[in-house]
């Protein structure tokens, strides 16, 4: 059974709860029993935790994940006597872990595998105590935990050998001696989850690459990296994702590291790495021809000729080109034509995108979902050719099109009326666009997001 009270809001009623407590106490023989309550508050509470705990149901994960009224007493009760639970998570929940909580936890040592503690507040001796107590898990979740250190590292992962996923987000006081450890023990790592640990650098990231060849995802996010961590991660060839964002440090020869050496790679990120040219992504195109999802935004030394390689990726679905100012319909066009399997395309304050970018994606985008074109110079004649055309896109966003007239939304937009679920648009035209459009949208089904957002220019960075 999966027990799950994630984001769970008007869950007080112990009648219900006693009486599927009772339903599946008679059912005892369904072990692989799916029991999910589709909740919208946060107050699943200690009482009905104890409810669970006394009616024995047998579970095999827990999620009380953001419920705010569970204490530690409450989910010690929920989980006591279940020793075949499998997965716990309890991300920003309990404040801190009381002992209580503690002693049954480390009961679950033979079978509990995955442990997702996120937003908690944590201590060395702490984190000792897990790792003595559960041995066996392959996956913990520490993202946003205070007081995590290295000290405390060191002690879990020497007790947690089989660990494949650790996620230790924004966790900004491990170091390089946290990854050494990690690396010692952690020989089957396939997840390292590192956004924001703006200690670690190269020299800890070598001793991951040299140590943990199974490595598939790795996030590096506003880590500081540079080229010469990624001449150690090129070592990983089995690595699918790898998120470098907000890391001004990274060039083009960093990425032909990566793009020589890990070719499985399906998903980069690199988000506001404004050392990137056109050489990098001709690199990209050349050695990691499985991207699926790749993110550009405001890597604003890119053109149009880095775009033009970008289509020999046909695997691409998602791309994000934010704020990229020096790109022009000419690179969409030659983005477009070879990436055929796009579903998800963002150009947002892409300023020098007009019609005949539009005209590339009506004509070969042809499995568009999702759109961005806010602050694009689009007419009005181009948005609706795109919307009469594409018919897979149902979310676009499209705000302050100062070019495109109020006839030429009106056009657009019934144009595509029966295929859009989502729209962003000013809020400014609502009281513009005929009202029998409006309803017509609704009808379909049409959710509209009315922004209020003054028109300004950015530059991209």
């Amino acid at each position: 059974m999966i027990l799950s009270h994630a984001h769970c809001h008007v869950f007080d009623h112990p009648k219900l709860l006693l009486s599927l407590s009772s339903h599946f106490k008679l059912d005892r023989s369904s072990v692989q029993v799916y029991l999910q309550f589709l909740l919208f508050d946060y107050s699943f509470t200690s009482y009905q935790a104890s409810i669970h705990s006394k009616y024995r149901l047998p579970l095999q994960s827990v999620d009380v994940s953001r419920c705010d009224h569970v204490t530690s007493q409450g989910l010690a009760s929920l989980i006591d006597g279940h020793s075949f639970l499998q997965k716990l998570y309890a991300a920003d929940s309990l404040h801190e872990i009381g002992q209580d909580f503690l002693s049954k936890l480390v009961t679950l040592k033979a079978t509990l595998a995955v442990l997702r503690l996120d937003g908690f507040e944590v201590s060395s001796s702490l984190l000792s105590a897990i790792g003595e107590g559960c041995t066996n898990l392959v996956e913990i979740g520490l993202s946003k935990c205070n007081g995590v250190t290295d000290e405390g590292i060191s002690s879990l992962v020497a007790c947690c050998s089989y660990l494949r996923t650790i996620d230790l987000t924004c966790c900004n006081l491990v170091t390089n001696n946290s990854l050494d450890s990690i690396a010692d023990n952690c020989k089957l790592l396939e997840c390292l989850r590192l956004e924001s640990c703006s200690s670690i650098n190269e020299k800890g990231l070598e001793r991951i690459a040299s140590c943990c060849p199974n490595l598939k995802e790795i996030d590096l996010t506003d880590c500081g990296v540079n080229d010469e961590a990624l001449h150690h991660l090129a070592k990983c060839s089995e690595l699918l994702i790898l998120k470098l964002g907000l890391s001004s440090s990274i060039s083009d020869k960093g990425l032909g590291f990566i793009s020589s050496k890990c070719g499985k790679l399906i998903e980069l990120d690199l988000y506001r790495c404004s050392s990137i040219t056109d050489d990098g992504l001709a690199a990209l195109a050349n050695g990691c021809k499985k991207i699926k999802l790749l993110n550009l935004c405001y890597c604003n030394k890119i053109t149009d000729s880095g775009l033009s390689h970008l289509g020999a990726l046909e695997e691409l679905t998602n791309l994000e080109l934010r704020c990229l100012v020096r790109i022009t319909g000419i690179g969409i066009s030659s983005v477009v034509t070879g990436c055929k399997s796009l579903v998800e395309l963002d150009l947002k304050r892409c300023y020098s995108v007009d019609d005949s970018g539009l005209w590339a994606l009506a004509r070969y985008a042809l499995n568009l979902r999702q759109l961005t074109i806010s602050y694009c110079q689009v007419t009005g004649l181009g948005l609706c050719h795109l919307l009469s055309s594409l018919r897979c896109l149902q979310d676009v966003k499209m705000v302050h099109l100062s070019w495109v007239s109020i006839e030429g939304f009106e056009m657009a937009l019934r144009a595509a009326c029966g295929r859009l679920k989502k729209l962003k648009i000013l809020s400014g035209l609502k009281t513009v666009l005929s009202p029998d459009l409006l309803q017509l949208l609704q009808a379909c089904g049409c959710r509209i997001r009315w922004v209020n957002k003054p028109l300004v220019y950015k530059d991209a960075i």
